[in-house]
């Protein structure tokens, strides 16, 4: 079999020399000299070969060689294994294919070695519900990353770099397995094709992994100063990245409360990240009232302490509103793969607190259900932020020691329920705030509970709850971005169905969104209200299963007297939503004190038509230029469903406010996005009873003042009364074939109850 010819594995060589130097590991000045001097050298092809070869065999940590069935042995080459604990280190692989087999040539078990690998995220097996053998956990402390494609190029030998992490300190035995994975002739529908090149070693007993002595250098043990721009101590979510982009603490390695799926870590002043001495960049944010601060700093031999001194450009609750996320999740979804469990107070309250909210919701759903209802006290709380588990966590090297800090008391958890993967859920997921008691009467398992929500709603009200749907948007989409439209939906969907059969009954109080396309949210929304209906709309994010940013993604701000803290807190913020102002969105923008006229009062009675005064301040910020597109798009793209971003007008720094009357847009005001407090006034006609709201489309929305003129209610559309009709016939024949047969007479009783108070109304309406 013929050699590979020495072009292609020069290129192969140099590619690998630079990917090094990129990787921050580069190769002696004077071997790339001799390389690129060797490579055209009038030397023959056999001694320049061996020539590449004999200069490049002390930097090569694995040699990898692959038989005629595909099968990869790795063996250690002549590499010093050493490397720097909580870094990264990178040499090069050398690939023997004689076969040139087609492969592609990945690492086992997601990189992390000491991990089963489930098919997805390697460390979420990580977590209680699957893992609590703490020497497993010891084990998995090796992380490795193939760079470059994984496709090998078809000659007999190649050369590619390999970057590995270590989680600990010291002299640690560990191996490095290579595989070459047959992407091409994957004929199996059960197993992946990794899985099927690490079943080819087991059939014979010998060794296909390079094991070795890895010598660690510790890392530093660095404390975080994190200050609010007043010197207050406070939580915030920080992100530390090398040149190369990479992530520390090691994404692969982390254990609540780090998250896998984040980029950056949530750390109170006075706690610690482990970093070995290198170049970094710091950013630090505590959610949307802030300006990411973003700093690079070195670290070296004197270096103990990073101070961050937070960005703070708008405060809401210095004026009496108070941000809330009625929607985030302790376990399902990014948490882990098999989510049984979840995460536990301790954690989650961190994640609230290094988002600046005042509120977080955490809703336990079907995957979850059996263990975290054991959290549901019917009383907010708001824990300390320690280590869950706190054995696991020591084996898996986080030794750091949690700290309190001067905000800990401005954050709230209040456990209640999300009616999502329980028999109902067709008719979209419930949001159930405020509960005294978190079991349905009569069942026993989730599989018992009622098959149509109204069931549901109904009892919870009984307890006072505040009762409504979920990522209100999902499957409700249409096809148009006109608010409002008239095009009724599939409800083949989650999102709040059946609420059009649960307001006219009483039953139901509000849809949460802030998530997807407004037109998909808001819609059934501005038709509830066009026919008088008082329905509320939120802000939420379904932390971590729409977003995995954090909590508070989407958020809304209740106006408050007294900031909400303590056993009663949740109750206080309903009580807000109920009776006071408020706004929900992506938190980028606010509309404080919205008045009619001076009159902040949600109703506002008029004695006639005609013109009003609306009033409100505005704060929004963007920063002066569109971000730069990111390395692998060519344009800046906004991110998709609400942020102010996408209300950006060109590549200014303006967006427009709007003043909305009855679902339409009657008046405009364009304001500069400079975090700076604006009074904003409208001159509005008035010509029946109405509802009047402002929002920046796609950023910010208030809830309605309902301006009801000489006494008579609002009746402001007979289509959205007739289009809330025609779509309870849609969602009975989407949805009544999910009814038990024995509930499906009392939901068609329903179902024509509320068809009739549309008729009702739409027999009221002044006008189409």
């Amino acid at each position: 079999m013929s050699e590979t010819p020495v072009q292609p594995l020069f290129a192969s060589a140099l590619r690998a020399v630079r990917k090094l130097r990129e990787l921050g590991d580069p190769l002696p000045d004077d071997l790339v000299a001799q390389l690129s001097k060797l490579e055209t050298s009038e030397l023959s092809e056999a001694d320049r070969r061996d020539q590449l070869h004999a200069l490049l065999e002390p930097f090569v940590l694995v040699k990898t060689a692959i038989d005629e069935q595909g099968v990869a042995t790795s063996a250690p080459g002549a590499a010093p294994p050493r490397l720097v604990q909580h870094g990264w280190r990178s040499f090069l692989v050398r690939v023997d294919n004689p076969h040139r087999i087609e492969a592609n040539l990945v690492t086992g078990d997601g990189g992390v070695y000491g991990l089963i690998d489930y098919e997805s995220h390697s460390a979420r097996i990580a977590l209680h519900d699957t893992l609590t053998v703490v020497p497993r956990i010891k084990d998995a402390w090796l992380d490795a990353k193939l760079a470059g494609p994984d496709a090998l190029s078809g000659f007999e030998t190649e050369y590619r770099v390999i970057s590995l992490y270590a989680r600990d300190s010291g002299v640690r035995a560990g191996g490095l397995m290579l595989f070459a994975t047959d992407e091409h002739n994957h004929r199996s529908l059960s197993r992946t094709s990794l899985g099927l090149a690490g079943m080819r070693t087991n059939f014979e007993l010998r060794a296909y992994s390079a094991s070795f002595d890895f010598d660690c250098a510790p890392a530093r043990q660095i404390e975080l100063d994190i200050r609010e721009p007043d010197g207050r101590s406070c939580m915030a979510a920080i992100t530390v990245t090398d040149g190369q982009g990479r992530v520390y603490p090691s994404k692969a390695m982390r254990l609540a409360p780090d998250m896998f799926f984040q980029e950056h870590v949530y750390r109170a002043t006075g706690e610690v990240i482990a970093l070995p001495a290198g170049q970094y960049e710091v950013t630090a944010i505590r959610g949307p009232e802030y300006r990411p601060v973003r700093f690079a700093t070195e670290v070296d031999a004197g270096t103990e302490r990073i101070a961050v001194t937070l960005d703070r450009w708008v405060d809401p609750a210095s004026r009496g509103y108070y941000s809330g996320d009625p929607h985030i999740h302790a376990g399902g979804c990014s948490h882990y793969n098999v989510p049984s469990e979840g995460v536990t107070p301790e954690t989650m309250i961190r994640h609230v607190r290094g988002e600046g909210l005042w509120l977080g919701s955490v809703l336990t759903w079907a995957p979850c259900y059996y263990h975290q209802k054991q959290f549901f006290s019917g009383a907010s709380i708001s824990p300390p932020a320690e280590l869950e588990d706190p054995p696991m966590q020591a084996a898996q090297g986080m030794t750091w020691t949690p700290r309190p800090t001067d905000r800990d008391a401005e954050s709230a958890l209040r456990y209640d329920l999300e009616v999502s993967g329980f028999p109902s859920s067709h008719s979209g997921h419930l949001i159930l705030l405020g509960l005294t008691d978190q079991d349905y009467p009569g069942t026993s398992v989730i599989e018992d509970w009622p098959s149509w929500n109204l069931p549901v709603l109904r009892w919870a009200k009984e307890q006072n709850a505040l009762v409504g749907y979920a990522h209100c948007g999902i499957g409700l989409g249409v096809g148009t971005e006109e608010l409002p439209n008239y095009v009724v939906p599939s409800f083949q969907g989650i999102g709040s169905n059946e609420i059009i059969v649960d307001v006219p009954l009483g039953a139901a109080d509000f849809q949460c969104g802030a998530e997807f396309a407004p037109a998909a949210e808001l819609n059934i929304w501005y038709h509830l209200l066009s026919v008088g209906y008082r329905t509320l709309m939120l802000g939420e994010t379904d932390y971590p299963c729409i977003y995995d940013e954090g909590p508070g993604v989407g958020r809304t701000y209740v106006r408050l007297a007294e900031p909400p803290t303590g056993p009663q807190a949740i109750e206080a913020w309903i009580s807000g939503l109920r009776e006071n102002g408020s706004y929900f969105g992506d938190g980028r923008s606010h509309v404080f004190d919205l008045a009619v006229d001076g009159d902040v009062s949600r109703e506002h009675p008029l004695d006639a038509t005609g013109p009003v005064r609306v009033s409100a301040t505005v704060a929004a910020w963007l920063p002066e230029e569109p971000p730069a597109p990111p390395p692998t798009r060519p344009v800046y793209s906004a991110p998709v469903g609400w942020h102010l971003e996408r209300s950006r007008i060109g590549t200014s720094r303006t967006v427009e406010v709007e003043v909305v009357l009855n679902g339409v847009a009657v008046a405009t005001q364009e304001i500069v996005a400079d975090g700076t407090e604006q009074e904003l006034t409208f001159d509005v006609t008035v010509e029946r009873s109405s509802w009047l709201a402002v929002r920046i489309l796609r950023s910010v929305h208030t809830q309605p003042i309902f301006l009801e003129v000489g006494g008579r209610p609002i009746r402001a559309s007979r289509r959205s009364a007739q289009w809330l009709h025609d779509s309870v016939d849609q969602l009975w024949k989407a949805k009544s074939g999910f009814i038990r047969e024995s509930e499906r007479e009392a939901a068609r009783q329903a179902y024509d109850e509320a068809q009739a108070a549309y008729l009702s109304r739409r027999a009221e309406c002044e006008v189409d």
